[in-house]
């Protein structure tokens, strides 16, 4: 069934999560069947959702479809990885070449080349690669070169940021930002981990004391932008860096060839010393890297028993799919022109959106940078709320209600946010609207906004 036939479903009394329940049976009993098998019954904390998740059966372009035979226009997009849209043309004939040559030759092989120099074209800050499987890696990997560069132990990261999962960036992400973000974490890892607001004279007196490794944050703000970061902040964490002698780490996982083709430093013209990447990298295959200041990536080159050396193995770094993926990608973002036009109709839908919200007499907005949008509900822009407020997302008691809704009339967002693409129109600018206009009508009726 099309999104645009299905029955307003302000017209009922049942809540809408209820009829997006009843009206997906397959991806409930999918759920059920994998709450026996997986813990929670997913495999990343981000698909927790209520009632359950949705399960896609397939994806193409910009639309996907729900194993209940619902077409939905998606902004999640691969958790931000496909700037190209699923299953790009070019990005399919690459891995599919390249799965008839060899899935692992556990050998080095030209694609791992081709991809370093394709990252250290677009990159203005790479003068050396190392790949690694995942985003979470290269943060992990940047935070133990610049630990092993500086001879210091300590990382400062901002209040809000994400920087994957591993130990020292699991402190601080979520509010209220003052501890560990999971259970496990050794104490002495939530030592060594300083989190401050976006401030540069508390990233001065945090540095004041000498010890500190590095700086890492992501140059878009927190969580790709749903956090701003405040004017002018980037040059004064690079200039207060430099001058304590740590070193300065950005996470480009998302924003890295999304927001330009190199990135928030290649708009900002901040040079940071190491970038994380992450998503568009790989073509949306697995894949991550660490790129920046040759003498510092150097330490994973370093002879065997020398003290200095950083140690880096790793079955999957530049795995052959994964290159000619990410290969293939780059060189289609290159030009720039992917992500100007991607981003051009990211604002035409951000304006669409808020109209929207003004139309229907709901306090609200959409705002965000690049090719990405964020709903923000309540009179106050993003500017005007502290971190917590903003990455808490849109209210709790409203968020199941707007997620459910939304895809009731065929669109699926990332929590309550979203990515564009090369494949998204104007058609999906206007059916977007139109969701949100439902959906905030349903939200009214059930008395939550």
């Amino acid at each position: 069934m099309r999104a645009e036939a299905r029955q307003d479903p302000a017209a009922g009394t049942e809540s809408v999560v209820a009829a997006w329940a009843r009206d997906n049976p397959r991806s409930g009993a999918l759920h059920a069947r994998a709450r026996r098998l997986l813990p929670a019954g997913v495999t990343h904390d981000a698909r927790l959702a209520k009632p359950f998740p949705l399960a896609v059966e397939r994806a193409d372009g910009a639309r996907k479809w729900d194993l209940d035979g619902h077409e939905l226009i998606c902004y999640v997009m691969g958790h931000g990885s496909l700037l190209l849209g699923h299953g790009h043309p070019a990005v399919v004939a690459a891995v599919r070449e390249q799965a008839t040559r060899s899935f692992h030759p556990g050998a080095c092989h030209e694609l791992e080349s081709e991809w370093a120099e394709a990252v250290i074209r677009l990159v203005p800050s790479a003068e050396r690669v190392r790949f690694t499987s995942s985003g979470t890696e290269a943060t992990l990997l940047a935070l133990r070169l610049a630990r092993a560069a500086t001879g210091r132990g300590k990382v400062i990261r901002l209040a809000g940021h994400f920087h994957g999962w591993h130990d020292q960036v699991a402190i601080g992400a979520d509010p209220p930002f003052d501890g560990p973000d999971t259970a496990g974490l050794p104490p002495g890892i939530v030592s060594s981990v300083v989190t401050i607001p976006a401030d540069a004279a508390a990233l001065a007196e945090a540095l004041a004391a000498g010890d500190v490794a590095a700086v890492i944050l992501e140059p878009s703000g927190a969580a790709w932008g749903t956090v701003p970061l405040p004017a002018g902040f980037l040059q004064a964490a690079g200039r207060l860096a430099d001058e304590s002698g740590a070193l300065l780490v950005f996470d480009e996982v998302i924003s890295g060839f999304r927001w330009a083709p190199g990135g928030v430093q290649q708009l900002s013209g901040v040079r940071p010393d190491l970038t994380a990447l992450g998503k568009i990298l790989s073509g949306g295959m697995p894949g991550g890297a660490v790129c920046g200041r040759a003498d510092v990536m150097d330490h994973l080159g370093a002879v065997r028993h020398d003290p200095r050396r950083v140690a880096h193995p790793g079955t999957h770094n530049a795995h052959p799919l994964s290159a000619a993926a990410g290969v293939t990608a780059l060189g289609l973002v290159a030009s720039g022109e992917a992500q100007d036009g991607a981003a051009r109709l990211a604002a035409s839908l951000r304006g669409e959106l808020t109209s929207v919200f003004e139309r229907c007499g709901v306090a609200g907005r959409a705002y965000g940078e690049s090719s990405t949008f964020h709903l923000l509900l309540g009179p106050d822009g993003p500017e005007e709320l502290d971190p917590a407020t903003l990455k808490s997302g849109p209210a709790r008691q409203v968020s199941a209600a707007l997620h459910c809704s939304m895809l009731r009339w065929g669109v699926h967002l990332f929590r309550g946010s979203g990515f564009l693409s090369t494949a998204h129109s104007e058609r999906d600018v206007e059916q977007t609207a139109a969701a949100l206009a439902a959906t905030l009508r349903q939200l009214q009726a059930e008395g939550l906004v």
